[in-house]
This record gives C-alpha cells, structure tokens and sequence, in this order.
C-alpha cells in the first residue's frame, strides 16, 4: 500500500486524502484518493498484482467519475 501512496504522489504531485484496499475484477487493488492543487479530488487504482507480473506502470490508473 505504501508503494501505491509514493507512486500516486510522485506522478501526480498532489496530497493524498486516503488509500485503501478495494476488491476489483476479482483482485485486490488500491485505490488512492488524490487532491490536485486546483482542489480537485481524483481517484486512483494502482494494482499491484500486476507489477509483480513484469508489467510495471509509472503511473496508476486514474478513474475518471464524469
């Protein structure tokens, strides 16, 4: 989870509200909850089954609500 919140921070720059496990897809993914310096709150899902599978991403996966 740790790994998620640095990675989440790095890429987007923002603070981070929260993290938490969630069940997606059926895995376990983290999802960070992110606000931006406009004061916009953005979610990411960072999955860390797939680092371990060699696909490593530089930056999670933002869902996007609109």
């Amino acid at each position: 989870m740790s790994d998620s919140v640095r990675r989440v921070e790095r890429s987007t720059g923002g603070q981070v509200l929260s993290a938490e496990r969630v069940p997606y897809d059926g895995r376990d993914v983290n999802r960070v909850k992110v606000v931006d310096s406009s004061g916009r709150v953005k979610i990411y899902m960072d999955d860390p089954q797939q680092r371990d599978r060699g696909r490593d991403r530089d930056e999670p996966t933002r869902r996007d609500d609109d």
